[in-house]
């Protein structure tokens, strides 16, 4: 009689952590297959440009900081990337961007310890950093006296492009101002925008690790627990199917 009691039991229970089982290791599976492949499937340089997924990462938005040219096209900074018109141009890691036209054909865009100058076609002229005695950090770039001109924490210097070199400024210095991208500049940007920290191959690594939903370890120990116990209750069914074949 105990035996009919806790046959159906065991059965029942069985099935339903069986099918739990298999999620966890179809997850725990896929996720693998994707990570041995990472270089092959280019996971590191893929961003996450779905806004449900970056919001698991608490990124809501795509951090954009743009300027527009005297040529009316606009220079922008999103994640560690420096782009013309919605076009990737250079790297630029940084959150002390900014820029300032040298005349219509050229301009110069401060990333943190470097100068980059760029033309009006969105092309890289030249990275300028220490090796020139640049004054480091750039704190903004601006005009001084209607001339180029850096600030260095509160000192301000003379850009000469020509000479590459830099003179403390006489007169006050007057910071460049950041301008609102057009809708269409800004969708372009977002469909390319990626982060060094943010990108397929960490979303991968999060997930088989079950990380993304706080699940840390406890994922892998759910797994283990559920094969304990499935063993334990498939040899219960055994058991039981045996023992009443032998009645």
């Amino acid at each position: 009689m105990l035996r009919k009691y806790w046959r159906p039991i065991l059965w029942r229970w069985h099935k339903r952590l069986g099918l739990t089982l298999i999620l966890l290791l179809l997850w725990l599976s896929v996720t693998g297959l994707m990570l041995n492949h990472t270089d092959d499937l280019a996971l590191a340089e893929r961003p996450l440009a779905y806004g449900v997924l970056l919001q698991l990462y608490g990124i809501s938005e795509t951090p954009v900081t743009s300027y527009q040219l005297p040529n009316q096209a606009f220079l922008s900074q999103a994640g560690d990337h420096l782009y013309f018109q919605g076009q990737r141009v250079s790297h630029c890691g940084t959150d002390q961007f900014s820029m300032v036209a040298v005349d219509e054909a050229l301009f110069l865009a401060a990333c943190g310890r470097e100068l980059l100058m760029i033309t009006d076609a969105g092309e890289l002229v030249e990275r300028i950093g220490a090796s020139y005695d640049l004054p480091q950090p750039i704190t903004a770039l601006g005009l001084c006296d209607a001339k180029p001109c850096l600030q260095n924490g509160t000192a301000a210097f003379y850009i000469d492009v020509d000479g590459l070199t830099w003179q403390p400024a006489a007169s006050d210095f007057t910071a460049s101002v950041a301008a609102p991208l057009p809708e269409n500049i800004l969708s372009a940007i977002e469909a390319q925008w990626v982060s060094a920290e943010v990108n397929w191959e960490r979303l991968m690594l999060d997930l088989h690790a079950g990380r993304t939903f706080g699940l840390g370890p406890w994922l892998m120990d759910a797994v283990a627990l559920l094969i304990i116990v499935l063993s334990m209750t498939g040899f219960g069914i055994w058991l039981a199917g045996r023992k009443r074949r032998k009645d």
